[in-house]
């Protein structure tokens, strides 16, 4: 089955065509034949169809189209509401045309002229009309103007060559006809001149270019181009070369075939032959982009699209290191003698800018990187253009377009895996194909690596081939075949980076952790704050990172973390990797031993270790709020205890320094996470004192969440560890959650003895905020048994520990406990201001867990005093957050009290 859009939309088969009735069966087959491969929704196809106002039975329309196609034959599959047409390019007409283009350009730069001219004549025979006629949404009237002028460009070349081969006569007709056509196509003016002139017909030829000028001046306002009147001057002068009938057999072609399949880039491409095309000046338009993303496809894919914009040849180049010899042999190719290029590149760019003056030519340079080598390429006159593919911004005139290229999207990154992989091997691992997609950054280079491997390896499941990306030292290694690999393609834009930058990829990639923040690449590079920032800022402009909001924090692809990590290990010695990555694992900790101090006060209740601290140099005296800090960058605190899994000591202290985040309530699951990958660590480093303490953490979790018995059993072993090792601060931290969970099952004695013996460690190991923990707890046990003044004393005592250290978590619970004690002691209207004070306090620490206990307590202090309307709000937000934050014991607390107010016949106390 063959298939058409060089006019109607049609089909044939075995030669007949299958007549389509209807315009909703044209269009479909249409936009779906414009990508051969690739798929389409419903909702692309309705965009096709009926533009920005699709009828209210568009969608339905579409499924009757492609009903209407399937009766005909044609094969459309269809899955999750995306269609796809089994089609090749080499059954639809527009694509062999393109390649029997494509075909007669390579004849042409070889000499083969009679070859040439009759491939665009066979291909020039494809065409039945305008294409996509009868077509006349926005979409189609687009990409039938393109599809028409690669017509027009395919007749512009025929006659080239025929007028090379000395067939000027027989031509003239023709040309007669097509200037009729086309009366401000300046090529076919052109073309006639030639012809004109060389059948001694020279005033004729003149004649032709007089007519073109009035009508220019009449309907535009302008003048023929230098080109043309150039070609005046010569007729005029009769210029001997004129006459020769190898007038154009110089004109370059250089530019490399055609790229494949570009899903994805139609936005692009519509810019770039915009750009190219109708911009009156001389543009120049520059593609930049991260390393793989396609840059150099993209440019030939624009530039083969407006070739025939550009008569007089297309220059190319890729190797832009030595200026001089680039121009020097552009000049050759353009009919310069060897002997008239003069020597060095200033010289030679202006003879090129003189030999532009009068010609239409389009320059590609691929891989440019820095302005200085565009500069001697760009043309002082209007009539050629520039394109310039660079992996980083450069200083250009202001005119200069640019078009920045992303990462494919998943869609159409999906797209061109399933150029390998096939639609079946895709639909039946979907996940895995996401995951080679997100792996791969959505790189076109890589993508097409991988293509090609899998429909070389059909037997290779998307699953194993995703597992083997995961591991960063394969990926390189996997994104290599058919001796093509990203590793080169990504190596141009390394090369192009200074040292000092270079050397931040390879150490950032041994880091191997995606989120990197300034102060961690100052560790990571041993260098200054300020240098960190210089460098990250040059990472992320040639794209080895991305920027992150708030502006100290980016994030490297893990395909770009593996490219680090093979060059470290290829360049950089062992010792030299290890020392790096124990910086940043000492300057994260330093990070959150501020951001626990600004939560808990100076002594911090968390149990420390002897793993080293870094602070880079010009480092800024800690100004933000702890649990801000935390919770932004938690996902990237778990990732670095996983990093440092082979260091127990760094590994433990890591995965306990967010202790006062976790505990308020968030991210339960991160602390069990990143205390199973802790406890694997010390295990197997013999790292009693880690186990203890990661130990007594997790008992702590299993506390909050209301698990008893698991936190008992928790924080009896940790204590046995603490106590083995003589640590009196661990021992007294433990002991005081023994003391919380002997006063909830009620045992007040055990409590009491529990408590003292708590603050007794603590007082002994300095810890003055633990120790006031330990008195707020053993004052309201000694209030339980009606201690009034020794439950006081404690509280004053606690309270003046905690203003000493400057815990403002420690106060609000001890505000609390002293609120709790006037409301028992009958004065409730005493412990609402204590209350209020404390709230504020948890709400500017962001501790959760605090905020619901105290708003628990305020609203049952309410009932009390007569509120409902209050203490209903109260105990409404007190569930609210108890329930978010996992706090299931205190949620239920609230709701009974609401359940109270409302009228159920529950009574409530205030919580003790």
């Amino acid at each position: 089955m063959h298939f058409g859009i060089l006019g109607q939309p049609a089909i044939w088969r075995q030669g007949n065509e299958i007549r389509l009735n209807t315009r909703r069966s044209r269009a479909v087959l249409a936009h779906l034949l414009l990508s051969p491969g690739h798929s389409a929704s419903a909702e692309n196809l309705m965009d096709a169809i009926y533009g920005d106002n699709p009828a209210k039975s568009a969608r339905n329309q579409v499924h009757r189209g492609v009903g209407e196609l399937r009766r005909c034959g044609v094969t459309i599959d269809v899955q999750d509401n995306v269609y796809r047409l089994d089609a090749t390019p080499d059954t639809i007409d527009a694509f062999v045309f393109l390649r029997m283009y494509d075909q007669a350009g390579r004849q042409t730069s070889e000499g083969e002229h009679a070859k040439a001219a009759e491939t665009l004549g066979a291909a020039l025979e494809l065409w039945r009309g305008p294409a996509l006629s009868g077509l006349d949404s926005e979409a189609f009237l687009t990409e039938a103007a393109l599809w028409n002028e690669r017509r027009l460009a395919a007749v512009e070349a025929r006659i080239d060559a025929l007028l090379v081969l000395g067939r000027h006569r027989e031509l003239i007709a023709e040309l007669q006809h097509l200037t009729d056509q086309h009366p401000l196509k300046e090529r076919f003016h052109a073309q006639l001149m030639i012809a004109l002139y060389r059948s001694h017909r020279a005033s004729e030829a003149l004649q032709v270019f007089t007519d073109m000028k009035e009508r220019l001046r009449g309907e535009l306002g302008t003048d023929p181009s230098p080109a043309l009147s150039d070609l005046r001057l010569r007729i005029l002068r009769q210029d001997v070369v004129l006459g020769s009938a190898d007038l154009d057999a110089d004109v370059p072609r250089q530019l490399p075939a055609r790229p494949g399949v570009l899903p994805g880039r139609a936005g692009e491409l519509r810019g770039l032959v915009e750009a190219l095309t109708e911009r009156p000046t001389s543009p120049l338009v520059v593609i930049t982009g991260s390393a793989g993303v396609g840059k150099t496809a993209l440019a030939l894919e624009a530039a083969h699209r407006v070739s025939g914009g550009f008569p007089d040849g297309q220059l190319y180049a890729d190797d832009l290191g030595d200026p001089a010899e680039v121009l020097a042999g552009f000049l050759a190719a353009l009919g310069v003698a060897a002997k008239e290029i003069p020597e060095g590149a200033g010289a030679r760019a202006a003879l090129l800018r003189s030999v532009l003056a009068v010609r239409r030519v389009l320059i590609v340079l691929d891989g440019v990187t820095e302005a200085g080598q565009v500069l001697p390429f760009l043309p002082g006159r209007s009539g050629s253009a520039v394109l310039v593919t660079s992996g980083s911004p450069l200083a250009l005139p202001r005119d200069a377009v640019t078009v920045t290229v992303a990462a494919l999207d998943a869609r159409a990154a999906r797209t061109l895996l399933a150029t390998g992989a096939g639609a079946r091997r895709m639909r039946a691992e979907p996940a895995a194909a996401d995951q080679i997609v997100e792996l791969c950054a959505g790189l076109p280079a890589a993508l097409n690596i991988l293509a090609a491997k899998l429909a070389a390896r059909p037997q290779l499941s998307l699953r194993r081939l995703a597992d083997r990306l995961a591991e960063p030292s394969r990926i390189m290694g996997e994104l290599r075949h058919g001796g093509k690999g990203i590793m080169s393609t990504l190596m141009r834009g390394y090369h192009e980076l200074p040292a000092k930058p270079r050397s931040l990829v390879r150490r950032i990639g041994y880091y191997g952790i995606p989120e990197i923040t300034t102060t961690t690449a100052a560790a990571l590079a041993d260098v200054s704050l300020d240098a960190a920032e210089v460098m990250l800022e040059e990472l992320s402009e040639t794209h080895f990172v991305q920027p992150l909001p708030g502006g100290e924090r980016y994030r490297c692809h893990e395909l770009m973390l593996g490219f680090g990590h093979a060059r470290a290990r290829a360049e950089d010695g062992q010792c030299d990797l290890d020392a790096a990555v124990e910086r940043a694992f000492g300057s994260w900790l330093a990070l959150t031993d501020a951001a626990h101090e600004s939560m808990r006060g100076k002594d911090g209740s968390i149990p420390r270790g002897t793993a080293p601290r870094f602070r880079p140099t010009g480092a800024p005296a800690w100004t933000g709020q702890g649990s801000a800090w935390f919770e932004r960058h938690i996902d990237a605190h778990v990732a670095l205890v996983r990093r440092a899994a082979s260091k127990p000591e760094t590994c433990w202290e890591l995965a306990v320094a967010p202790l006062a985040l976790f505990e308020s309530g968030a991210h339960l699951d991160k602390w069990l996470e990143s205390h199973q990958i802790a406890l694997a660590s010390v295990a197997k480093g013999s790292n009693v004192r880690g186990q203890a303490v990661l130990t007594y953490s997790l008992g702590y979790r299993a506390l909050l969440v209301g698990d008893h018995i698991g936190a008992a059993r928790q924080l009896r072993e940790a204590l046995t560890l603490f106590q083995r090792l003589g640590d009196e601060q661990g021992s007294g931290l433990t002991l005081n959650l023994i003391g919380d969970l002997d006063r909830m099952h009620r045992t007040p004695a055990t409590a009491r003895e529990t408590y003292q013996e708590a603050a007794a460690a603590l007082h002994r190991s300095g810890d003055t905020i633990a120790e006031a923990e330990s008195l707020v707890g053993l004052a309201t046990v000694l209030q339980s048994t009606g201690d009034e003044a020794g439950s006081q004393s404690c509280l004053d005592r606690a309270l003046s520990l905690c203003r000493e250290a400057g815990s403002l978590r420690s106060e609000a619970r001890i505000r609390r406990a002293v609120a709790m004690h006037a409301t028992k002691a009958g004065t409730p209207e005493k412990a609402c201001p204590e209350l209020i004070e404390a709230l504020e306090i948890a709400i500017h620490i962001g501790d959760r867990v605090v905020q619901s206990d105290i708003l628990l307590d305020l609203g049952t202090t309410r009932i009390l005093l007569g509120d409902p309307k209050a203490a209903f709000d109260d105990l409404a937000t007190a569930e609210e957050i108890a329930r978010v934050a996992g706090m299931e014991r205190t949620a239920r607390r609230a709701k009974l009290a609401r359940a109270f107010i409302n009228g159920g016949g529950l009574g409530i106390h205030p919580t003790s």
